[in-house]
């Protein structure tokens, strides 16, 4: 008689595992929270659910860590994206690479970026809490940045800097969020072309 052996996940480092279930409990919150459960997140990594219990004690350790995880690597792709100077470039240039940098960043990790950019019903007051209080350290940065800008370019001393800073984030803003919902029609060379234009007509 024959049988049929069950198949077992494949023998990960811990700290290998614990990224793959992450990942696997990303891909399924834009479907919404709800559909976030251990069963769903085992079979999604194509795991056991024991090998799920070993590194998570419960749904809600699980999801602490994944928000963690990725409200981390927003703020870093985000400060990766700000000039520091313009030593290299004027302040528009470097404004519209900023924005193609987070574009792209946006492209390679949309699961990440829907949930930050557009939180799906269910998501933890603390995350958005959490995302609001980043984005408004880096609106302080690039206000200091438009100021600085402003100043460098020079003949545009009746530019309010710091509107001019709101303004800047929310292209960004806009820019990532229609490369989410419609990635066909508003691709990254069309967006970053559109703010490369709104920031030279600055001059």
């Amino acid at each position: 008689m024959s049988t049929t052996r069950r198949k077992y996940a494949r023998r990960l480092p811990p700290e290998q595992r614990r990224e793959q279930l992450l990942d696997a409990a990303l891909s399924l919150i834009p479907a919404g929270f709800d559909t976030v459960t251990m069963e769903s997140v085992a079979k999604q990594a194509a795991v056991t659910k024991p090998v799920l219990y070993d590194l998570f004690a419960n749904r809600s350790s699980l999801i602490s860590a994944l928000l963690e995880r990725e409200a981390t690597r927003a703020t870093e792709q985000v400060l990766a994206a700000l000039p520091t100077d313009f030593a290299t470039r004027s302040p528009d240039d470097a404004f519209a690479d900023a924005v193609r940098v987070f574009v792209n960043a946006v492209v390679e990790a949309p699961d990440r970026w829907r949930l930050v950019l557009l939180p799906p019903e269910g998501t933890p007051r603390e995350f958005r809490a959490q995302v609001e209080l980043v984005r408004a350290g880096v609106l302080a940065q690039i206000e200091d940045l438009a100021a600085l800008g402003v100043k460098e370019l020079g003949g545009l001393d009746d530019l309010d800097s710091a509107l001019l800073g709101h303004a800047m984030l929310a292209l960004a803003e806009m820019s990532g969020r229609l490369v989410l919902t419609d990635p066909e029609k508003f691709t990254p060379d069309r967006l970053v072309a559109f703010v490369t234009r709104i920031a030279h007509g600055l001059r």
